[in-house]
C-alpha cells in the first residue's frame, strides 16, 4: 500500500471517530442529532476529541516531516468535510452546517492537529539530543 492511500485510509477511520465522538456528545447533552439550534455548541464541543483523534492518528504514524504533517491535515480535513456533508445531507441538515462557526472549530482541529504533532515531537527530539550533550 502506497504512504498516500495509508494516509486516506487512516483519514477515513479519523472520520469515523470523530463523528463517533460527536454523536456521543450530541447524545450526551440530550439533543437531537444536527439539531440546528444547537448544532454550533455540539460541534465546537467535538473539536477537542476531534483535535485527539488527529493527533493520535499523527502520533501512530509517525508524522516526522513538515510535508507529512500538511499532507495528512489536508486529507484528513477534506475527509472530514465529505463525512460531515453527507450526514447533515441526510438530516437535511446541510447548509445549516456550513453557516455553522462550531463546523470550522472541528475541521481546523483536525487540519492542525498532525501540525501540533510535528512541532511537538520536534521540540522533544531537540531537547533529547541537546540533554544527551
Amino acid at each position: 500500500m502506497k504512504k498516500w492511500e495509508r494516509d486516506v485510509l487512516m483519514g477515513w477511520i479519523v472520520v469515523l471517530l470523530v463523528l463517533v465522538a460527536h454523536y456521543v456528545i450530541t447524545v450526551s447533552l440530550g439533543n437531537t442529532y444536527f439539531a440546528e439550534s444547537t448544532m454550533n455548541r455540539m460541534l465546537w464541543l467535538s473539536s477537542f476529541p476531534a483535535f485527539l483523534i488527529a493527533f493520535l492518528a499523527a502520533l501512530f504514524q509517525k508524522t516526522n516531516t513538515l510535508m507529512l504533517a500538511v499532507r495528512r491535515g489536508v486529507i484528513w480535513t477534506a475527509e472530514l468535510v465529505v463525512g460531515f456533508s453527507l450526514v447533515a445531507w441526510f438530516f437535511r441538515a446541510f447548509e445549516t452546517l456550513f453557516v455553522t462557526p462550531g463546523a470550522y472549530w472541528v475541521f481546523g482541529a483536525v487540519l492542525l492537529a498532525p501540525l501540533v504533532y510535528l512541532f511537538e515531537f520536534r521540540r522533544q527530539n531537540r531537547g533529547t539530543k541537546a540533554g544527551a550533550h
